[in-house]
């Protein structure tokens, strides 16, 4: 990784991002049609069974398989939604998480990153991309909720994702989306049984995926590992071939995820036509005897081999394979800063030390103290496949330094920094003077501290990385020598002292592969038995305690008790083997009342959030405790919050300003920048919903603790409990603000919202039609003006509600928007389709989507809180639409999320 020392000059600026890219390189699209087919079919009748059933699966690092009798070559395919993760790194840029481009409201910026990503793919000798990740932020406890593209709405997903896709398949470069379906948390993800009616997974669960493959042909699509209604996501014929293949008409093949069929004859007649990554189900003996048996016809087995084949040729993999290229690296740069600049949400600015005058934006010579570890370090990304360490960025701090003008106005506040790397230590003495820098350190070839150490030593610092052999901090190395950490025979003991340079609660953190306890002054203040909390890939998370109020100056032990009990820790994509500890004050201290503005940079990263597990709503770190200390000493407390989601803000009244940073990639430094001086005027706008609490969400009665699928971080014990290994959608369509706008329950920042440095109206709404007929689009036509000072762009919304509805349906539903950019003082007439879906719910009984008749009102505004406008549009006659030739995107949606030829490169 290689910080950036300045901005580069030469990326483009926001005006440009926004204009089509020029073509470098045009590659053909994917080829379609009788040619196709009759190759593929030539392929086929010249296949025996043995080479049938070795074409349905893969264990040898392949995804599509190699066949050398018919001349094929067989493909990779990498991972995944923040960058092309290669070996343990990543091979291009790193981009921001998908949850920050659902926040960009942008067809430009999805198509743009699909075709930036995609080009990466094939320079890094790849053929397919396993992105993008469908699924919904039903619960803000999921793990993975950075890497879906929907937020919690379909219509979003349903406009981004089929854009991303045909970015990413524009470059010959196959897609694959993912996890099909109601795979929405992370918490026992191999047994969970999601209960979930009909009409809710087609609303709400399916319309992105359903978009995605009507709207964009994607090579593949990835079932999940969890059960949805009693059959898991790789054995459910109803889903797969009943909707996907059949309904929605899918001629792309169906991948496991990552060994995720438990029945080979189940997944066979389900529809999934690859069995990845190592074979475990669709062995010779096992296909030999479902074939013969006729468990598994052979017309069944032939469209799993030609749907496989119909992959190699289509995109010409059958005549070779693209050669790896070096990589050019302008087209991920420019997409990941463009995200980045999209993405960002302003929450709230308001005045802070100035009265009434909004704090933001900052004067480029303000000023500002930086607090916070993710304004300094790399920036972060989730545990898992989505892990994805940039190969040059710029943080935080280096990104406010260059935009200021002068560097020495920006402070990092050290003290207040989790950094194990240069967290200070002594070695107890009798008195201040006689301190000496460091721990002891006591190393032990058992488990149980016992006996005499191996070694015994001074460490600079505790911040092991046991597979690179090394304590790396800002004080010196150290590197294992006379002892062998190895699970199950280590433990380690580490004494010393520490000086605290602020009076008040200071929090203590550790993150380690095995069991711990922290004493501070004699006192327990970490007490972890070293349980993993996930079945496979297991994450090493830091756990925090805080003390009570220690005095500056003065001198207090700390003693670390360690034991490498179990070898089960994950140590790459994001985790570690090994153990780090570090210390800081969440006392503020009164020298940051003398700056203009303080930035707070808090959240999630890799050491909290990723595949695997669920993770807490509230921000670790206890660092709502520390924003609240600073928002006492300095009023211009701006917060930044990082992650896949948000999190929990109790501190939001009393800041003057937040935003929502997301992972804003390997340039989020500059985009963060930009806005907080007033270079970019925000336009992010929140794809979810904030609530106050945990308990506010609508899915909170079905999933209201992580302990209810992990408790106590035991997995075993989820594997075994029948309660465990169940969870019901119980509120059905009624998920995220619909559910909020049942309830009557006013969230933190509702769904849609996000502020600007300009202002806006909206004025003159007019349907094209008052009425509208069977198979016709209307068309919703208004003035939009940016009445500031200030060029923008705002994300104009239109909701439809149903004035009387014959099942109970959400008070309002997405079902259009367009972003729009406009210079100060000037007007826009915007337009935005919709159609008989745009009306529509899913009528279980009937197998249709139904319009009733009657009238219904169009809304339009920024936000799902915030709709100015409204007019009504009648339906004379109810009207039954099918679910193979209805779309969720209305026509001229579907030509925008095409991408034209002449865009790639």
């Amino acid at each position: 990784m290689k910080p950036m020392t300045a901005i580069p000059r030469a990326l483009p600026s926001l005006a440009i991002l926004c204009q089509a890219l020029l073509p470098v390189f045009a590659n053909a699209a994917p080829l379609q049609g009788l040619e196709v087919e009759a190759r593929v079919g030539a392929m086929l009748d010249n296949m025996t069974l043995q080479q049938k059933f070795e074409f349905i699966r893969v264990n040898d690092g392949r995804m599509l398989p190699q066949l050398p009798s018919q001349g094929l070559p067989g493909t990779v395919a990498y991972d995944s939604s923040m960058g092309v993760h290669v070996g343990l790194g990543t091979f291009g840029a790193q981009y921001p998480s998908q949850s920050a481009l659902a926040a960009t409201w942008s067809i430009n910026r999805a198509q743009q990153f699909g075709l930036a990503i995609g080009y990466e793919t094939r320079q890094a000798g790849a053929q397919q991309m396993l992105s993008p990740g469908l699924n919904m932020y039903r619960t803000p406890y999921n793990g993975r909720n950075a890497e879906y593209l929907s937020g919690e709405d379909p219509f979003l997903g349903a406009v981004l994702g089929p854009a991303v896709v045909n970015g990413i398949q524009a470059q010959g470069i196959q897609a694959a989306a993912k996890h099909y379906i109601a795979n929405d948390q992370e918490a026992n993800r191999h047994l969970l049984d999601v209960t979930v009616d009909e009409r809710t997974l087609r609303e709400i669960y399916m319309p992105g995926f359903e978009s995605t493959v009507k709207n964009s042909d994607p090579a593949s699509v990835m079932c999940a590992f969890n059960k949805i209604n009693g059959e898991y996501g790789c054995e459910s014929h109803h889903l797969i071939t009943g909707v996907l293949k059949g309904e929605w008409g899918f001629r792309g093949f169906v991948m496991s995820d990552f060994n995720s069929i438990h029945h080979a004859q189940k997944a066979a007649w389900a529809g999934t036509d690859l069995d990845m990554p190592s074979a475990l189900a669709y062995t010779d003996a096992v296909m030999y005897d479902l074939v013969y048996s006729n468990q598994v016809p052979m017309n069944v087995l032939d469209d799993k081999v030609r749907r496989n084949l119909r992959a190699m040729v289509s995109y010409g993999f059958d005549k070779g394979l693209p050669t790896p290229t070096a990589l050019d690296t302008a087209h991920g740069d420019a997409a990941s800063l463009a995200v980045a600049r999209e993405g960002i949400v302003l929450l709230k600015n308001e005045g802070g030390k100035n009265g009434s005058q909004p704090v933001l934006p900052l004067p480029a010579n303000a000023r500002i103290a930086v607090i916070g570890d993710l304004a300094r370090q790399a920036p972060a990304s989730p545990f898992g496949t989505a892990w994805a360490p940039p190969n040059r960025y710029i943080t935080e701090v280096s990104g406010l330094q260059q935009l200021n003008v002068d560097t020495a106005n920006v402070s990092f506040i050290s003290s207040m920094s989790l950094d194990p790397a240069t967290a200070v230590w002594y070695q107890p003495g009798s008195t201040p003077a006689a301190l000496q820098p460091g721990l002891k350190a006591e190393y032990f070839a058992n488990t149980e501290l016992s006996g005499t150490a191996a070694v015994t030593r001074v460490e600079p610092g505790v911040a092991w990385d046991f597979i690179r052999g090394t304590n790396t901090t800002a004080g010196g190395a150290t590197a294992i020598a006379g002892f062998n950490p190895a699970a199950g025979a280590f433990s380690a003991r580490f004494t010393g002292t520490v000086r605290p340079t602020v009076t008040g609660e200071h929090v203590f953190k550790v993150r380690a592969d095995g069991a711990f306890r922290l004493w501070v002054n004699g006192e327990l203040a970490i007490d972890f038995d070293g349980t993993p909390v996930a079945g496979d890939v297991v994450n090493a998370m830091s756990v925090s305690g805080k003390t009570g109020r220690l005095k500056a100056g003065a001198l207090y032990s700390v003693k670390l008790e360690y034991r490498r009990t179990t070898g089960a820790y994950f140590p790459v994509l994001g985790g570690i083997n090994g153990i780090q500890m570090s210390w800081a004050s969440l006392a503020a201290p009164d020298s940051l009342a003398g700056y203009d503005a303080v930035v707070v940079a808090v959240g999630k990263n890799a050491e909290y959030e990723g595949e695997g597990s669920d993770v807490a709503f509230d921000l670790p770190e206890y660092q709502s405790d520390m924003i609240a200390n600073v928002a006492k000493v300095n009023a211009n407390t701006v917060v930044v919050v990082h992650g896949g989601g948000p999190s929990a803000m109790p501190w939001s009244n009393k800041v003057a300003a937040a935003l929502l940073a997301w992972y804003p990639g390997q340039f989020g430094g500059q985009a963060l920048a930009e806005i907080l001086y007033g270079n970019i005027n925000p336009s992010g706008r929140l794809p979810v919903t904030i609530g106050r609490t945990a308990a506010s969400y609508p899915t909170a009665a079905g999933y209201g603790t992580i302990a209810q699928y992990q408790p106590s971080g035991t997995f075993a014990d989820a594997a075994t409990n029948p309660s465990r290994k169940t969870l019901s959608y119980s509120e059905g369509v009624f998920m995220g603000y619909r559910g909020f706008d049942k309830a009557g329950t006013a969230p933190l920042y509702p769904f849609g919202s996000g502020l600007s440095y300009t202002t806006y109206t909206y004025g003159d709404l007019k349907l094209s039609s008052s009425k509208l007929a069977a198979g016709a689009t209307v068309e919703a036509t208004f003035t939009l003006t940016n009445t500031g000072t200030r060029a923008g762009y705002e994300v104009a919304q239109l909701y439809v509600r149903p004035a009387a509805a014959a099942v109970s349906r959400p008070k309002q539903e997405l079902k259009g928007f367009a972003k729009v950019f406009l210079k100060a003082g000037e007007s826009k007439t915007v337009t935005i389709p919709v159609d008989a879906r745009s009306l529509a719910y899913y009528a279980a009984g009937a197998g249709a989507w139904q319009v009733d008749a009657g009238s219904y009102a169009i809304r339009v505004g920024s936000s799902s809180a915030t709709l100015p406008l409204e007019a009504k549009l009648t339906v004379a006659g109810a009207m039954q639409l099918s679910t193979g030739s209805s779309n969720p995107l209305p026509a001229p949606l579907r030509e925008a999320v095409k991408v034209p030829a002449g865009r790639a490169y």
